[in-house]
């Protein structure tokens, strides 16, 4: 395991997962091809993607004392996700997901049902200076966010770096966007907020913060958007492209990276994809490298993960890789 340490604060429950040839139309009766229990929830899943590519990770996530509350414990211990920080409610039941895939079209919908309750601000206010001991960097994916702000607080006070996973609005969350250090979010939130994935990266860069926001966009890869950084010293990556843009008076670098090589027919299904690409980018960040090879380091293990049924089944481990492909 490498000696640095990540903990993930936010959502961990479980999948049903149905796979059907094409997505049910309304008042029809048709059969699965497969029915599949498996972990899922955006924080648990990008901790499952680090501790497979060996990084130590704690998660912080809020469970019930039921049966799916224990499959998700020992889905974590079989990964090596270390659980002694993971919140146990007696008599609540687990968040569970339920996601219908279509073969065909090669889409994935989730029916959420969440449990009773999130992890809270008094969760944070008792044990979280507790949880920060030895943490090299923080991943907040947007959950329980007026906890995360509270954590995100300590986090500043201790300089631990921290990334965000922006998967939609939610209440506290202009709070959070203030203290955190890198931001991955999706083309989908930025059309929930009639802007383009540009004009998204640059409101979420006037934080002082920030210091570089993350776009994907499924299929058609990953942007990445940062103040320009006239010293930096870029690596030549054939697959990503360059530009540098103006918005009120401030350049920006706009790095594009597309998704990485996939036949259709091996994408076995899309739920996690995004998860298993944050988990890149963290690796990347601590591991220093440049933003080039950090986007298609992310966009490998994304596509990695498409070739599995659920969030996890194929997260690739880290003797998998042949890293001189980065190269």
């Amino acid at each position: 395991m490498s000696e640095k340490l990540v903990l993930t604060f936010g959502a961990a429950c479980i999948d049903y997962i149905a796979v059907f040839d094409t997505f049910p139309k309304p008042e029809d009766k048709v059969r699965t091809q497969s029915l599949t229990l498996c972990g899922g929830g955006n924080a648990g899943n990008t901790s499952t993607c680090l501790s497979r590519l060996n990084i130590n990770t704690k998660i912080v996530c809020k469970i019930g004392d039921d049966g799916n509350g224990k499959k998700i414990l020992q889905d974590f211990k079989n990964d090596n996700v270390n659980t002694q920080e993971v919140l146990i409610k007696q008599g609540m039941t687990t968040s569970l997901t339920y996601v219908i895939v279509d073969i065909t079209n090669a889409t994935r919908t989730c029916l959420f049902s969440p449990s009773a309750e999130e992890i809270l601000v008094d969760d944070v206010k008792k044990l979280g200076q507790s949880w920060l001991n030895g943490i090299d960097l923080v991943h907040f994916d947007s959950r329980s966010t007026p906890a995360a702000v509270e954590l995100a607080r300590l986090v500043k006070q201790n300089n631990i770096l921290c990334t965000l996973d922006l998967e939609k609005y939610r209440p506290s969350l202009e709070n959070l966007l203030l203290l955190i250090d890198y931001i991955v979010t999706t083309e989908r939130y930025s059309l929930s907020c009639n802007e383009t994935p540009v004009t998204t990266a640059v409101r979420l860069l006037k934080s002082d913060r920030c210091k570089f926001v993350v776009i994907t966009k499924g299929k058609d890869g990953s942007m990445l958007v940062q103040k320009r950084i006239l010293e930096n010293k870029n690596e030549n990556f054939n697959r990503v492209s360059k530009e540098n843009i103006v918005y009120d008076d401030i350049e920006y670098d706009v790095i594009n990276c597309p998704s990485w090589p996939i036949d259709q027919k091996d994408i076995m299904d899309t739920t996690g994809a995004g998860d298993a690409f944050i988990g890149g980018i963290i690796f990347s960040i601590l591991q220093k490298w440049s933003i080039e090879k950090m986007m298609c380091f992310a966009s490998y293990v994304a596509m990695r993960k498409l070739k599995g049924l659920g969030a996890r089944m194929t997260l690739p481990r880290l003797d998998e890789i042949n890293f001189s492909i980065f190269d």
